[in-house]
């Protein structure tokens, strides 16, 4: 339970500042970039201070069965501190150097902007489990724990409540699918190489059905190990999921974020002009007063 805890408040550390960067102020982006930077160097000092091996046992989840360990990873103890060296120092000097064109882009691209989190958490996840880092490193950099807050920001940036939380719902789609299909991708290449990683499905050749007595026996690399085991749950069970926590994710950003006032929209042609005034009728002049013609 204590592992679980400290693997969740690491995932939330990780994902909130990633996702809402590009909507804080300059000040504020500017002091995170630091932040990341220095933390790059920090991790940069204590792979020089480390020495010899490290060996960490890589598991796979199968949504029919229990998470099995498939691989075991062993590198330098240093190596993972190279890639997480890597990773913060890439994205703090980023933000440093096109901190303002960056976050104006990624402003109105608040799906892109989500999308990409994802996508280069999945890459550091694999660089991560091939240089043996700590389970509870690995099991936070994970897209798992990135639904709700994708679903809380995606409430925000795009706000649906204009026209219903209900609207929301298509965008998460489109987020599962693109963060999903390039998982489902990772996964394919991984089982069909060998690499080693949890991505790779491949030692899954004997998987007991959860709640039943059956065992399901697969050739390793097939196409059917990697539908059974790959596809289906990331192009069908995962999206499903990502939905209805992502939809959690926004419901608590509602809850949280005042709504903001929303002026009603004239509909077309119905917006009256403003009535002229009448023109008042000249006032009488006394005869003493009028003007004398010369």
């Amino acid at each position: 339970m204590t592992t679980l805890l400290l693997t969740v408040a690491l995932a939330a550390t990780l994902a909130l500042p990633m996702h809402w960067w590009p909507r804080l102020e300059a000040p504020h982006r500017r002091r995170l970039s630091i932040a990341t930077s220095l933390a790059g160097l920090a991790f940069l000092v204590a792979a020089l201070r480390s020495e010899g091996q490290r060996d960490t046992a890589l598991r796979s989840l199968v949504l029919v069965g229990p998470a099995t360990a498939t691989a075991h990873a062993s590198a330098t103890a240093s190596l993972y501190y190279y890639v997480l060296t890597g990773f913060c120092l890439l994205l703090g000097f980023t933000g440093l150097i096109a901190s303002d064109p960056l976050a104006r882009w990624l402003r109105p691209r608040a799906l892109l902007s989500a999308a990409a989190v994802a996508w280069l958490v999945t890459l550091v996840r694999a660089l991560l489990e091939k240089s043996a880092a700590p389970a509870v490193l690995v099991d936070a950099v994970g897209v798992t724990w990135l639904a709700p807050v994708a679903g809380a920001y995606l409430a925000i940036a795009l706000e649906p409540r204009r026209s219903g939380a209900r609207a929301l719902v298509p965008e998460l789609v489109r987020y599962a699918y693109a963060v999903r299909a390039l998982v489902a991708a990772v996964g394919v290449t991984a089982t069909r190489l060998g690499d080693g990683t949890h991505y790779d499905v491949s030692p899954l050749t004997e998987v007991a059905v959860a709640f039943s007595d059956r065992t399901w026996v697969f050739e390793p690399g097939s196409w059917t190990q990697l539908f059974w085991l790959t596809l289906l749950p990331q192009l069908v069970i995962w999206p499903a999921f990502t939905v209805v926590v992502g939809m959690a994710g926004a419901a608590l950003a509602f809850a949280l974020v005042p709504v903001p006032e929303i002026e009603a929209a004239a509909e077309p042609g119905a917006e009256a002009s403003a009535p002229e005034p009448e023109a008042s009728a000249p006032a009488p002049v006394d005869a003493d007063e009028a003007p004398s013609a010369d």
